[in-house]
């Protein structure tokens, strides 16, 4: 009987095991995937199209992009070292510091970008903008179903399970931002009278009270 159980034991390790790096794998790709995405959108909307919002909808994936490569740190710590309740915590507690300083520098310069384009409006590039922003949809998307498939993996570690849960709801909340930016960007090439270069700034001033309201909804561990 002792025999059975130790082996049970071993099998259900190597399972824990096994599930704890194909998490670390697929976080890997969700921080290459995602940097791709937001670096890209981001340098087209700086540089092709100069819009405020889209920059915005690109700082805020950068932030959780961040947050993928501190989830592939914390999965290698699990699956080389192994990590007991109180360390777990640690990590989970440490993850959400990082979360908390990168939504406040991307807040900070969100703000400092739409006040200066309000102050001194600078044309908008409609077509650009409209690739950006689909460049870093098209990355939240594909994130979306790599951390859907990160889900049924079911592993029930603390720190693996609640980073899961912050970065599936940020990444919901960037995709829902980039939703707005995309129709705007669509709005503006169908209408080209619309004043686009007031309503970039002001979209991006809402980016601010949407991503302070979903990081303090994700902080409390509320869903947005």
């Amino acid at each position: 009987m002792s025999h059975s159980h130790d082996h049970h034991g071993i099998i259900a390790d190597l399972t824990h095991a096994e599930q704890h790096m194909h998490e670390y794998r697929n976080y890997c790709k969700l921080f290459v995937v995602g940097s791709i995405g937001a670096i890209a959108e981001f340098l087209i909307a700086l540089i092709l199209a100069h819009s405020v919002s889209a920059q915005a909808d690109a700082i805020h994936a950068l932030t959780h992009v961040s947050l993928y490569a501190l989830a592939c740190l914390v999965t290698r710590q699990i699956v080389i070292r192994g990590m007991n309740a109180h360390q777990a915590y640690h990590h989970h507690k440490k993850f959400l510091s990082h979360f908390a300083l990168l939504i406040f520098v991307g807040l900070v310069w969100i703000c400092y970008m739409s006040i200066s384009k309000l102050a001194s409006p600078e044309t908008v590039v409609s077509s650009y903008m409209l690739i950006g922003v689909s460049v870093g949809l098209c990355a939240n998307i594909i994130s979306l179903k790599i951390l859907n498939r990160i889900s049924k993996l079911k592993s029930e570690t603390a720190p693996t399970h609640k980073t899961h849960r912050l970065l599936s709801l940020d990444a919901w909340g960037d995709s829902t931002f980039s939703v707005i930016v995309l129709i705007t960007s669509i709005a503006s090439l169908l209408f080209p009278s619309l004043p686009i270069r007031i309503i970039d700034p002001m979209i991006s001033l809402g980016a601010v009270v949407w991503i302070g309201w979903s990081g303090v909804q994700i902080l409390r561990g509320k869903k947005i």
